[in-house]
């Protein structure tokens, strides 16, 4: 069942504060407006001030989405979700505030000495309700680092308006971060207003960014996807990719510094999901929905969805997903309500990537013919309560160099287990009396109606059929899988970026050594 609090209990705090990363979710009032989410995952950037209000850095991005949505109606919501150890979701719902870069607000938060590069706002939420959920459904993940690609590029933006701002104050603004801000910032996807004060701030960006941090590998691979064999061919190639970066990179700098080449990515939309990504998304392990109700006191809702083989693409402008029975339904209630949902996407492994789906969703409730079209019994999975049709209108993606790196380890099958344990109560009972221990009157308990009260289940706890699912009852998996990193054996992904790191290093000495033999007429 889910909990409800009225402020952040104290375990949850410190809890929080052990989370590598979060998720942000907001949603403008209009019923054509685009329902923003988020992932954050830049270190120490999210802070606790006590049970009712929470604050984060805000960094810049190629959208403005949340500080728009927070300045029309200030409905924001957090998600923590567990990828190790114990399931657990947590959802903070709360009130925004923005409070912009180059405001006494923001530097009574964010001091030079703690800025990270980019931060354009302090996003403070005043937490009004707090919700714990199982978490059953979240795959498990091994945390391996944080990406820091959006934090030096923002820094070499920022370099920039150290420079004009030096120069000559006329000059300020017309490139670096604050140029950024005014191209991309200003106003959100559906015209709402961003940044207001940031773009024409006079103070000049400072961070506190250690540009010889060593740079995250791209990811961390285990001992059963490389073997020890393979070594030394990872370690080669990354040696020669390390040596060809390190040369390349000073000529690259100098050529977006002379013609004033943006370094941060721009987000790209699209009318529809284009091939190549239809592949990467039937590759990865999970998603998270967002869906928000009209009304301006309404819970906007975020959650994971992490069941193997659950998410399916019809085609370019068509998805659909089972939706397992939860211990809300506001995912249903705001569809039938508005229509708007937004399926997130987002790489873990591998080169960062960010997918937003904005869509109109429908409901086929377990009992229809259209569930039963989409779902048969061969391959419906235990607790399934609904197919979620989306018809995608537009399709965004950004960089997601922000996000952390996480080692896929399994799907968790709790939620499975529970649901087939409800549903063989349903098989079991013969009369047309609804079992008090079934799904059904799981369904009728929790299901009926959102938090917020709109209509959620209609048809499926009245519904006739015998709830049949296909379930695989095997081993349960582990809580945590031991690690090349723990088994004391150099994976690919770690013998390749050992390789590059050498690589660069020699491709940034050897020049000067070379230069330091010839001026003393050293033989070599």
């Amino acid at each position: 069942m889910a909990k409800f609090y009225d402020e952040i209990p104290e375990s949850l705090i410190e809890w929080i504060k052990k989370q590598h990363m979060f998720w942000v979710a907001s949603a403008p009032l209009s019923p054509d407006g685009h329902v923003n989410l988020s992932p954050k995952g830049t270190a120490d950037s999210f802070h606790v001030v006590n049970s009712r209000r929470v604050w984060y850095q805000d960094l810049t991005g190629s959208g403005v989405e949340t500080i728009s949505h927070i300045r029309e109606n200030g409905r924001v919501t957090i998600l923590f979700s567990a990828f190790e150890g114990p399931p657990r979701i947590l959802r903070l719902f709360g009130t925004g505030t923005v409070y912009e870069y180059g405001t006494e607000e923001y530097e009574s938060l964010i001091s030079p000495e703690t800025r990270k590069p980019g931060s354009r706002a302090a996003i403070v939420i005043d937490v009004y309700q707090c919700q714990t959920t199982c978490g059953f459904a979240v795959p498990m993940y091994d945390f391996v680092t944080h990406r820091t690609q959006l934090l030096r590029m923002a820094d070499i933006e920022e370099s920039r308006n150290r420079v004009s701002d030096t120069v000559s104050s006329s000059e300020t603004n017309k490139k670096g971060i604050k140029a950024y801000w005014v191209q991309k910032n200003l106003r959100s996807l559906d015209g709402l207003p961003g940044l207001l004060v940031a773009p024409d701030s006079k103070v000049t960006p400072v961070n506190n960014f250690n540009k010889d941090s060593q740079r995250p590998k791209l990811r961390y691979s285990s001992s059963r996807e490389g073997s020890s064999q393979s070594s030394g061919a990872s370690v080669a190639i990354g040696f020669a990719l390390g040596a060809l970066v390190a040369t390349a990179i000073p000529y690259i700098l100098s050529v977006t510094r002379k013609f004033d080449i943006q370094i941060i990515p721009m987000a790209k939309y699209y009318d529809e999901i284009p091939e190549s990504l239809i592949e990467w998304v039937r590759k990865q392990h999970m998603f998270w929905v967002a869906s928000a109700p009209l009304g301006p006191g309404g819970h906007v809702n975020l959650s994971p969805k992490g069941t193997a083989d659950c998410f399916h693409v019809v085609n370019s402008h068509r998805v659909w997903y089972e939706d397992l029975t939860g211990s809300g339904v506001e995912t249903i209630s705001h569809i039938r309500e508005n229509g708007r949902i937004t399926i997130l996407f987002h790489s873990f492994e591998g080169p960062p990537r960010i997918l937003r789906l904005y869509g109109t969703g429908t409901v086929y409730e377990y009992g229809t013919q259209e569930y039963e079209s989409l779902i048969p019994p061969e391959t419906r999975k235990p607790g399934s309560r609904a197919a979620i049709v989306i018809d995608v209108y537009q399709c965004l993606t950004s960089c997601g160099t922000a996000v952390p790196i996480y080692d896929f380890v399994t799907h968790r099958t709790q939620l499975l287990r529970s649901f087939d344990i409800k549903e063989s109560h349903d098989r079991a009972t013969v009369s047309t009396e609804i079992n008090p221990k079934g799904l059904r009157a799981y369904w009728m308990r929790q299901n009926l109606s959102s938090v917020d009260g709109l209509a959620g289940l209609l048809i499926a706890p009245e519904s006739k059929a015998t709830c049949s699912s296909v379930f695989d009852k095997g081993p349960r998996p582990k809580l945590h899988r031991l690690s090349s990193r723990d088994a004391g054996v150099l994976g690919t992904g770690t013998t390749l970026a050992l390789g590059c790191a050498i690589g660069a290093l020699i491709a940034t000495a050897l020049p000067r050594i070379l230069s330091v033999t010839g001026n003393f007429g050293t033989r070599t």
